[in-house]
């Protein structure tokens, strides 16, 4: 239902280090209905333009911090709250090429009271906004 909102259409932009781009990051809304701790999390996984990043590339952010993927099945003070717009960095050296990409998402969230999986599957076409620079 809430899978259509999974991938947000601002926040995607590369991420500049000393001069150099290091990665870049998506802005992703969790597709349920309620917040969750962080450790119900099963899996996220992303392609730009049908390229898949590794997961040992990625970290999570939300409002109260920020996770290396591997480190998302511990993290049971913190939550992804319904609405909110969670950061996905992934490393990239040299970031992303300009212009309109493919964004497809596809995020997998253990719910304490259903026997299956809750599964968003989402892609969008954006483009990539002005580079977020790291002083």
């Amino acid at each position: 239902m809430f899978e259509q909102y999974l991938v947000c259409e601002d926040g995607f932009r590369n991420v500049v280090e000393d001069g150099k781009a290091v990665g870049f990051e998506v802005k992703l809304r969790i597709p349920y209905y309620r917040g969750i701790a962080l450790s119900l999390i099963n899996s996220i996984d992303l392609e730009i333009n049908d390229q898949s990043y590794a997961h040992d590339d990625m970290i999570f952010s939300v409002e109260t911090g920020s996770f290396p993927y591997h480190e998302l099945s511990t993290v049971i003070n913190n939550r992804w709250e319904f609405g909110e717009k969670a950061t996905l960095f992934v490393k990239k050296p040299g970031g992303l090429e300009a212009g309109m990409h493919k964004v497809h998402a596809v995020v997998n969230l253990r719910i304490s009271y259903l026997p299956w999986p809750n599964i968003g599957d989402d892609t969008k076409h954006i483009s990539l906004e002005e580079d977020r620079i790291i002083a």
